[in-house]
C-alpha cells in the first residue's frame, strides 16, 4: 500500500464517525410512512381467505382484520426501504457534485453497488419526487400506488403539478389501471418516438455513420487510450440498459 493510499485510509477512518453521525441527523424520517391497502387489494385477500369457508365466524373475522393489517405494515416496510435506498444514492451523487467529480463517476460508482443500474436509478427517481411533493398527503397518496406505477410516474417527463394530478386520479387503482391512466395522461418518450419515425431514422444514420467510422479506425491498429476505452464501455453499458428498459417497457403494455 503506496503512502498516498495510506493517508487517505487513515483520513477517512478519522471523519467516518463525524459523518454517521451527521447522516443520521439528516435521515429521512419514517414514523409517517404508512401505507393503506386499495379496494382491489382488500378484495383479492378476502377472497383468499373466505372461499376456504361456509361459515364464518368471529375468529375469521379477526384473521382476516389482522392479515389485512400485517399485509399493509409489510407494504410499509417495502416502501421505506425504497425511500431510504433512494436517500443515500441521491447524497452520494450530491457529494460527487460538491467535490466536481466527473459526471461518469456516479455510473461507475452504480456499477459497483447495485447488480442492476436501473434498480439503482428507480429508487433515486422515486425519491427525487417524493421530496419534491407539496405535502405530507400527497407523500402518503404516492406510496399506496402500486410499485410499478410509482417508478414510472418518477421517470416520466412533467410538471410536478401533473404528476401530483395524475396521483389524484390513479389512488386507490390497481397496477394495471393505474399505468392505463398513467400513459394517457403521461405518455413516455418511446411511445411519443414511435410518431416520429423519420426523425428516428435520420438519428439512428448518424450513429450508424459515426460507429463505422470507429470501427475502421479500429481495424487500422489505432491504440485506443483509457479515456475512449471507458467511454466505449459507457456506451455498451447504455445499450443493455436500454435494452432492458424496452423490455420492461414492453411488459406494461
Amino acid at each position: 500500500m503506496s503512502k498516498l493510499v495510506k493517508e487517505a485510509s487513515n483520513f477517512f477512518q478519522k471523519n467516518r464517525e463525524n459523518v454517521e453521525k451527521e447522516f443520521q441527523r439528516k435521515d429521512v424520517s419514517t414514523n409517517f410512512l404508512s401505507v393503506s391497502l386499495n379496494q382491489d387489494e382488500q378484495d383479492q385477500i378476502e377472497s383468499l381467505i373466505i372461499n376456504h369457508y361456509e361459515d364464518l365466524g368471529e375468529p375469521h373475522s379477526e384473521a382476516l382484520n389482522a392479515i389485512k393489517l400485517l399485509t399493509s405494515q409489510i407494504k410499509s416496510i417495502q416502501k421505506q426501504h425504497v425511500l431510504l435506498l433512494g436517500e443515500k444514492i441521491y447524497r452520494v451523487r450530491e457529494i460527487l457534485q460538491r467535490i466536481n467529480s466527473p459526471e461518469t463517476t456516479f455510473s461507475q460508482w452504480i456499477n459497483i453497488v447495485f447488480h442492476t443500474k436501473s434498480s439503482a436509478y428507480n429508487a433515486l427517481a422515486y425519491y427525487e419526487l417524493f421530496i419534491s411533493l407539496p405535502d405530507s398527503d400527497t407523500k402518503t397518496v404516492f406510496q399506496s400506488i402500486p410499485y410499478k406505477t410509482a417508478y414510472l410516474l418518477a421517470s416520466r417527463k412533467g410538471t410536478l403539478e401533473d404528476k401530483v394530478k395524475v396521483l389524484g386520479e390513479i389512488r386507490g387503482m390497481s397496477n394495471t389501471s393505474a399505468i392505463h391512466v398513467l400513459n394517457r395522461h403521461l405518455p413516455s418518450s418511446r411511445s411519443v418516438s414511435l410518431h416520429l419515425p423519420n426523425y428516428s431514422e435520420d438519428r439512428n444514420k448518424i450513429i450508424s455513420n459515426k460507429l463505422i467510422e470507429v470501427l475502421n479506425l479500429l481495424g487500422n491498429g489505432l491504440e485506443l487510450s483509457s479515456h475512449n476505452i471507458n467511454l466505449l464501455q459507457q456506451l455498451f453499458e447504455a445499450t443493455l440498459e436500454k435494452e432492458k428498459e424496452d423490455q420492461k417497457y414492453a411488459q406494461y403494455r
